[in-house]
């Protein structure tokens, strides 16, 4: 059922993820945003994201990902670098 959770999460402008990888978690925020989110380690890539996140809220996405999983964001403007 995690489909039509996420269809209906869209509709209500959020996304829910559960244990989705960083990597399409971030695909689906750069539908949304202007503002890309870009993660160039693979290994930060494939980690298992669980939470509910606004569809413009970057910001709490990648807040998540330096509070949960230590990685580092970089913030460049037109991009969200995530890296170890």
């Amino acid at each position: 059922g995690t489909a039509l959770q996420n269809e209906l999460g869209w509709l209500r402008g959020v996304m829910v993820f559960d244990n989705t990888t960083l990597a399409i978690a971030a695909e689906e925020f750069n539908r949304y945003n202007k503002q890309k989110i870009v993660i160039t380690d693979p290994a930060a890539a494939r980690i298992g994201m669980v939470g509910t996140f606004p569809i413009h809220d970057v910001a709490a996405f990648t807040d998540a990902a330096e509070d949960i999983f230590k990685l580092r964001v970089e913030n460049r403007g037109s991009e969200i670098v995530i890296s170890r």
